[in-house]
């Protein structure tokens, strides 16, 4: 798969519109005197891995400076609706298959992530959908991100690392299956298996916060000793000499003891309830009898004469006064006959159960009842606490230990799958070996190679460099010889592959080796190489005008024609 087009756009019109070809394409700064920074050199690369599922950032935020932001551009992406277009073509000499792509910086019901004219909102959908497009596979790892990572190398850590060119914290079982990904081979396992991992190591820390308790061994010696205290406990209480129905006599006579405590809290509410009742009708007859029948005259002889048609009587105005007062008897008194009944009944089962209560009192005192007794008792409850604690601890252990075995079993045998395929990795490593030592002698005149390093967890990859630590412009080199062989390689076993490598910061290279790079490797090889570069750290033998796509100053940045 080839770059055909990327183009920028926005709601005033077309920005920018760079067509690529195969072989070298430089994109120049041609500001000789100028640092070469910001005008938009590395953000094409950056706009082609946004393209390609990466979420954008990185072209308007610096990730060594963070909190650093380059508003300006930032804005400029969001306000102005940038819309970046990404067209992808099976071969650059034939009329073959597109694949088209289109994505915008915004987000919510505004957000664009078009594969082929359908919106893929979901980022996983998208990297599965493209990596089923492009590579013609579904396994769910290595991600697309993962796997076309080494194809754009604009950052720190895919500029400085020859194969680890995921995030610092990506685990050996994810980079396996991208090794092996690389490598042609099967990874239809490799989900399973770091899922696997991942549940491995959940559990042993889980195991780790049980140790701080004891060891597995350490809890059953503890349970082994508890139980023997427990039994020795038990067997000191049946020595006492208590009648036969003792401990259930004892156990009644504590639940009627709080029985009772709570029938005489209940026995003093209904009293205070029935002496209130009564008190409240013995006023209100006090008040029917004490009231003043000649200032009641008095008061209606008065407003008689203010009222000469006064309809109600003296008599009749004393009665209704009596009657209400009634009324308010007889409602209070409602309640009397069911308070009576129930201070019996509450009464006659205190009297009961004090009865009960002194009967067990007196077979509980004929026994040789004693403080040891209780102290037995007590300390009994503490060792069948501490036995409960301890089986509880040893239950985790067990479960952890069997969910361990579990995944240990499961884990062995997709390690022996993988390993079964090791004469195959062996084999095609070797293969690309034949392409990459070549190259790196190209370059340096010494022979660089990839080799397997195996553990427990699984396959890793290593570049062996004879000379220990190259130098910044030879690191850069091996790079590039690493991944134009692998272009060489893949071909060979016929291997679906993205066909261009863009790199960043090629400038600190020697010119013998860039000339190398620019002018043999990159046009001989059936792929794209898009470098952003300055003009005047182009050796000056080599004619640019043809491999030019895109030209860049200060006056002319990216985003401003």
């Amino acid at each position: 798969m080839f770059l055909k087009t990327l183009k920028i756009e926005n709601k005033l019109g077309l920005v920018r519109e760079i067509e690529f070809h195969k072989g070298l394409n430089l994109i120049v700064d041609e500001d000789v005197k100028i640092t070469g920074n910001n005008v938009g050199k590395t953000t094409v690369l950056r706009l082609v891995d946004f393209c390609l599922g990466s979420d954008g950032k990185n072209i308007y935020k610096d990730p060594e400076f963070k909190g650093q932001d380059n508003t300006l551009i930032e804005n400029f992406l969001k306000e102005t609706e940038v819309l970046i277009t990404l067209i992808l073509i099976d071969d650059l000499d034939f009329t073959s298959e597109n694949i088209v792509i289109r994505k915008n910086f915004l987000q919510y019901s505004k957000k664009i992530q078009e594969l082929n004219g359908e919106n893929i909102t979901n980022n996983k959908e998208f990297g599965q959908k493209l990596k089923e497009l492009i590579f013609n596979t579904s396994v769910d790892k290595p991600t697309f991100k993962q796997i076309v990572s080494k194809n754009i190398r604009d950052e720190k850590n895919k500029l400085a690392n020859i194969v680890k060119v995921l995030h610092p914290t990506t685990t050996l079982e994810e980079y396996e299956a991208l090794f092996l990904f690389w490598l042609g081979i099967s990874t239809d396992t490799h989900n399973q298996k770091e899922l696997l991992v991942k549940e491995k190591t959940r559990e042993e820390s889980f195991q780790r916060r049980l140790k701080k308790e004891g060891e597995l061994s350490l809890i059953e010696q503890q349970l082994e000793l508890v139980n023997s205290k427990i039994e020795e406990l038990q067997q000191i209480k049946a020595n006492f000499n208590f009648n036969e129905k003792f401990e259930a006599q004892l156990e009644e006579l504590n639940f009627l003891k709080l029985k009772l405590s709570k029938l005489s809290t209940e026995l003093s509410r209904l009293n205070m309830r029935r002496e209130l009742i009564l008190e409240s009708k013995l006023e209100l007859e006090n008040e029917r009898t004490n009231i003043d029948v000649n200032q009641i005259e008095s008061l209606y002889s008065k407003a008689s004469k203010l009222i000469p048609n006064l309809q109600v009587s003296f008599e009749d105005t004393v009665k209704f006064h009596n009657e209400l007062l009634d009324e308010k008897i007889r409602y209070i008194e409602e309640e009397l006959p069911s308070l009576t009944e129930k201070l019996k009944t509450v009464s006659k089962e205190v009297s009961s159960f004090r009865k009960r209560e002194k009967e067990l009192s007196e077979y509980v005192s004929a026994s040789e009842y004693s403080d040891d007794y209780d102290k037995i008792l007590i300390e009994l409850n503490s060792f069948f606490e501490r036995k409960g604690n301890l089986e509880e601890r040893k239950k985790f252990w067990l479960n952890s230990n069997e969910k361990l075995n579990r995944i240990n079993e499961e884990l062995e045998t997709i390690n022996t799958e993988i390993n079964s395929k090791d004469s195959i990795i062996q084999k095609r490593i070797t293969l690309f070996n034949k392409y990459f030592t070549k190259l790196s002698n190209q370059l340096y005149g010494e022979e660089y190679l990839l080799s397997t390093q195996k553990s427990e967890r699984g396959y890793d990859l290593i570049v062996t460099n004879i000379e220990g630590n190259p130098s910044t412009g030879k690191k850069k080199g091996q790079i590039a010889a690493f991944d134009f062989a692998y272009i060489l390689f893949a071909e060979e076993i016929e291997m679906k592959i993205i066909h261009f490598i863009m790199h960043d910061q090629l400038e600190n290279m020697h010119d013998n080796q860039l000339s190398t790079i620019l002018v043999d490797l990159a046009n001989s090889i059936n792929c794209q190489f898009i470098l952003p570069i300055v003009r005047d750290k182009i050796p000056a033998d080599i004619d640019i005008e043809s491999y030019i796509i895109l030209r860049l100053s200060e006056k002319n940045k990216l985003f401003k024609k």
